[in-house]
């Protein structure tokens, strides 16, 4: 049986005078509305509401943004996300190659050419997930 007290005493001292990351971007690549719904959105909402993180940032990459564009239950919750203060992002490339610019604009989501956005948030220390 393992020691909790330990394991999580050999963690701390692992981590000890480590900068841990207090800002984290999630990508949600995963056009599988359900990775969407049950963890890639949930997240970000509960990093941010529940003070987990200091600032969150969500963007919506590849073919989750086809679900974004056309699923009314994550467009709900993408609103529910940039109510709480999270900006939220589709990659502009994409959208255009899949036409659904207009849909994800109209949905109230910001498109933009993400790649140097990411380029930037990594290299000021940003976290990252990617679902």
């Amino acid at each position: 049986m393992v020691d909790v007290n330990k394991a999580s005493t050999g963690i701390e001292k692992h981590l000890r005078g480590r900068v841990m990351a207090t800002k984290v971007f999630v990508i949600l690549s995963s056009g599988d509305r359900e990775v969407a719904l049950e963890v890639g959105l949930i997240y970000p909402f509960n990093a941010l509401t529940k003070k987990w993180m200091d600032e969150v940032k969500v963007i919506i990459f590849g073919p989750s943004e086809k679900i974004a564009a056309y699923d009314s239950e994550v467009q709900a919750k993408l609103k529910e996300l940039m109510g709480a203060g999270i900006e939220v992002m589709a990659c502009k490339w994409c959208a255009d190659r899949m036409n659904i610019t207009d849909k994800l604009e109209a949905a109230g989501i910001k498109v933009v050419y993400v790649g140097s956005i990411i380029s930037g948030l990594l290299k000021d220390g940003w976290a990252s997930l990617t679902f």
